[in-house]
Parts: C-alpha cells; structure tokens; sequence
C-alpha cells in the first residue's frame, strides 16, 4: 500500500466517521422534539381547556347581571 493510497483510506475513514455521528446526533434532536411536541401538546389541552371555562363564565347570565349592576354602579 502506498502512502497516498494510506492518504485516502484516513481520509474517508474520517468524513464516516463524521457522519455516522451526525446521523446519531440528529436521531437524540428527533427523541427530544418529540419529547417538545408532547409537552406542547399538553400545554395547548391545558389552554383550551381554560379558554372553556373563560367562555363559560362570560356567557354565564348572572356574569352579565353582575356587570350591568356594576355599571349602574360606576354611573352614579
């Protein structure tokens, strides 16, 4: 074997090198943003599930009662 021969072997060794570990690194980013997405899920179930009971309470008769009464209030 001669030495360029040696030259290209290193060489080629090292950029497969590079990238069986880009190829491993990129997999740990897909395990993480998976784990990202579940927890963006989760905050988004938490948020409807307030913006519910926000629509809930606004719609309520007795909310509108009670800002009728406290605009009478604010009039005197």
């Amino acid at each position: 074997m001669n030495p360029f021969e040696m030259v290209v072997i290193i060489v080629a060794l090292g950029i497969l090198g590079g990238v069986i570990k880009h190829y491993f690194d990129s997999r740990g980013d897909l395990e993480a943003s998976s784990a990202e997405r579940k927890r963006m899920e989760r905050r988004i179930d938490e948020m409807e599930q307030r913006i519910q009971v926000l629509e809930r309470i606004v719609t309520d008769e007795n909310y509108d009662l009670k800002r009728q009464f406290q605009d009478l209030d604010k009039d005197k």
